[in-house]
């Protein structure tokens, strides 16, 4: 993979991150990269981009800012690379100490691409579609303000799954269950499976286990009449408010994340790394 124009995407708040921005421009000007930096949200940014779609999309920022930019810019197609100036790190794999010696094999070699599946939801209010979007992680249904657990109608393509009551639901994406998943008490998924994570939180009165389904399946969830109110959150960062009788429907999303990875650890040892496992 030839990687000649590269776009680095950083939050518009954050200071530092445009500055190490500039100072990466600099050095791929040297190496005859093509280079231009956009700030959150892009939308005057990308009307001065120099050419049509960038080879790369550089992230400068933690994961948080990577779920951003990748909700965002997804449709490009193209392969992203996060310089990690968060905490965790699990999608901002680059090191900001060591970034030179990291995009110099980036650019000569062009790396690994590692496919990542996504999810796309769509909120159904009186059979009418209200709002749709794209998730990296997760989707989390839970319960609103006041703390009264919610009730929910669980469907799949293949029929009626559950009806539950409980403080909320997840459905993540094999890239998110080391994120709520895992938290929840659901299963570790190498993030290159193709596969949707069904994982209850803290539910009353049942024994409804979390559950990996194929990526083939649509999930529908639907708020039972005796929710006064249920929340829906995206990867831990957008919002919307559901009703009783809303319905959320989840499938796959017809375009996967490409990850561009420089060194290729591996998932396990990447764990372990991250103290995923107490031993080793």
């Amino acid at each position: 993979m030839s990687i000649d124009k590269i776009l680095l995407a950083t939050k518009m708040e954050s200071r530092g991150a445009r500055n190490m921005a500039q100072e990466i421009m600099a050095w791929m000007e040297k190496r005859n990269c093509s280079s231009c930096m956009a700030a959150f949200p892009y939308e005057k940014d990308m009307e001065d981009l120099p050419w049509n779609t960038p080879d790369l999309i550089l992230v400068l920022g933690g994961d948080g800012t990577m779920l951003s930019v990748v909700r965002t810019l997804l449709d490009w197609q193209v392969p992203f690379l996060g310089i990690n100036l968060g905490k965790v790190g699990f999608l901002a794999e680059v090191s900001p100490l060591t970034w030179k010696e990291q995009l110099s094999m980036v650019l000569e070699s062009g790396g690994r691409i590692s496919r990542r599946m996504l999810l796309e939801y769509s909120i159904f209010r009186g059979g009418r579609k209200r709002d749709t979007g794209v998730a990296v992680n997760e989707l989390v249904v839970s319960r609103g303000e006041l703390a009264r657990i919610i009730s929910l109608d669980l469907e799949s393509s293949q029929g009626a799954l559950e009806s539950i009551r409980a403080d909320g639901l997840i459905v993540s994406t094999p890239t998110g269950s080391t994120a709520y998943c895992i938290s929840a008490g659901g299963p570790l998924v190498h993030p290159e499976m193709q596969a949707m994570i069904l994982t209850p939180v803290c539910v009353f009165l049942h024994d409804f286990k979390p559950m990996v389904m194929p990526a083939s399946e649509s999930i529908l969830l639907r708020i039972g009449n005796s929710t006064q109110e249920a929340y829906l959150t995206v990867d831990g960062q957008t919002g919307f408010v559901l009703k009783p009788g809303d319905e959320l429907r989840v499938k796959r999303y017809h375009v996967d994340l490409q990850l561009l990875m420089c060194r290729d650890e591996g998932f396990i040892n990447k764990l372990r790394y991250k103290k995923f496992f107490i031993r080793g």
